[in-house]
């Protein structure tokens, strides 16, 4: 069996291998969809075109949920994302959460300053500011900054929580017509590229493993109690969103492309988050006697 050392260095290369393989999967994804006749065609036909007066609930509920994103609720998830880390008394960890929101938002708002596309509806000009999508950037790292703060014994439940979140906002634009879904999982991609990295770095300095607050029942539990109130939440805001949800499902029965279209959204934030959610487990060395419970 490995020792400690030689796990976490294997765990560190894992997560800096998947950041770059995502990194690198932004810049193919922009470049077939954008750059590609079939990619082009295929992303426009995927447009879910939900308008008030066709579809008044579907409308009104893909709007309720879009609306959770601002830069309040964008500062107050983050402080208490950092806020669970800072409970089980990992200062680094809280640190790396920030790390992966602020990077990767900014990220996504440099590359739509630079990245433009043919305009969707086949007019001349471009779209600016379009590649990747601003809103689904921040519900991607703010879930999957959740799931690395997350006490081992409830990352799988924050990663179901934090992709449910993004899957519903990234939906959610295309049900709108804010964005193609290349867009779409192109912030899934800048924002898994980030956490990658930076569980790579603290998982390659000994910051990936339990902390003073994991080594007693006291910080575990508020760590994990912590954990399950913000994924709640999460889980609240996209349920209350989505409560109208049939006329979601009668405008994807309508629109063949654009229910593929959210079937492969779901199904790549899903397989991005379990990824990296793995990877996190594996890096986890708990001492002996020790472990988040």
């Amino acid at each position: 069996m490995p020792s400690d050392p030689t796990r976490r260095r294997r765990a560190a290369a894992s997560l800096a291998a998947l950041s770059v393989l995502a990194a690198l999967a932004t810049v193919v994804a922009f470049a077939v969809a954008v750059h590609t006749a079939t990619g082009r065609r295929l992303d426009d036909a995927a447009r879910g075109d939900v308008s008030l007066s066709a579809a008044p609930r579907a409308f009104a509920a893909t709007q309720r949920l879009l609306e959770t994103i601002s830069v309040s609720s964008l500062a107050l998830f983050g402080i208490g994302i950092m806020g669970i880390a800072l409970l089980r008394r990992r200062p680094w960890l809280a640190v790396g959460a920030g790390v992966v929101v602020l990077g990767a938002n900014i990220t996504t708002q440099l590359m739509k300053t630079n990245f433009s596309r043919p305009d969707p509806a086949g007019w001349d000009g471009t779209t600016p500011g379009a590649f990747p999508s601003g809103h689904v950037t921040v519900a991607m790292s703010l879930g999957m900054s959740l799931v690395l703060v997350a006490p081992p014994a409830l990352r799988w439940t924050a990663t179901l929580v934090g992709c449910a979140y993004a899957t519903g906002v990234g939906v959610a634009v295309i049900a709108l017509d804010w964005h193609r879904p290349s867009e779409v999982v192109g912030a899934y991609l800048v924002s898994v590229a980030w956490t990658a990295a930076v569980g790579a770095i603290l998982t390659g300095t000994g910051e990936g493993g339990p902390g003073e607050g994991d080594r007693g029942p006291g910080g575990t539990r508020l760590g994990a109690l912590a954990a399950a109130v913000l994924g709640l939440s999460f889980a609240v805001v996209v349920g209350t969103a989505l409560a109208q949800r049939v006329d979601l499902v009668r405008v994807a029965d309508d629109r063949t492309a654009f229910a593929v279209a959210s079937l492969v959204v779901a199904a790549t934030c899903i397989a991005l988050g379990a990824m990296v959610a793995a990877l996190l487990q594996r890096a986890q060395i708990p001492p002996p006697g020790a472990a988040d419970r």
